[in-house]
């Protein structure tokens, strides 16, 4: 039951392959849609005279993180694949679905002691869709690749404050947005 509720957040992957430093969420996740799974790595197989084998090596499996995103909002949209906010925030020019570079990705189970999973390097297939049942969602697909210091990922035990309020992708814009203010406000004496 240690997944039965968790937070995906993300960031963009640092200096030599290191855990983004400042994670987002991605919003509301979908019920029961968030998985760790691994599928078989490529095989290496030596054959011998007559088709019988000789040696045999399996390469690392691959490792992907998926999870289904509710509602995603064009702070996070734009994050991901670049689309471009409306001035008033209304509309969102969407021009490609593929997602550039490397992202790092948490996933904190709710449950205090569970296991989350840290990955500082992924790429990220970003699929958008809409139904009357479940209205407009965004499934994320995060493929896991091996860091230059050779890691996948990390497990950890959850804490309270891995369960403090999140950053959004809006935050960070807003953070950005009042910077330039700040620059340009003449001094208070």
């Amino acid at each position: 039951m240690s997944w039965s509720e968790c937070r995906v957040e993300i960031g963009h992957t640092g200096e030599n392959d290191a855990m983004a430093t400042q994670l987002v969420s991605v919003g509301t996740i979908n019920d029961k849609s968030t998985s760790l799974a691994t599928s078989d790595g490529e095989t290496l197989t030596a054959k011998a005279s007559g088709g019988k084998t000789v040696a045999e090596e399996e390469g690392e499996p691959e490792v992907t993180i998926t999870t289904r995103v509710k509602e995603m909002d064009f702070d996070t949209e734009h994050l991901l694949t670049g689309a471009v906010i409306s001035t008033d925030g209304d509309e969102l020019d969407v021009n490609t679905n593929i997602v550039q570079g490397e992202f790092s990705v948490k996933v904190t189970p709710k449950n205090i002691g569970a296991q989350g999973i840290k990955a500082p390097k992924c790429s990220v297939k970003f699929r958008p869709g809409s139904s009357e049942e479940e209205g407009s969602y965004v499934d994320l697909t995060f493929k896991i690749i091996e860091t230059e210091a050779g890691l996948l990922y990390k497990k950890f035990r959850v804490k309270k404050t891995d369960w403090a309020d999140p950053t959004f992708a809006s935050d960070l814009n807003a953070a950005k947005a009042a910077a330039p203010a700040k620059q340009n406000a003449p001094d208070e004496a």
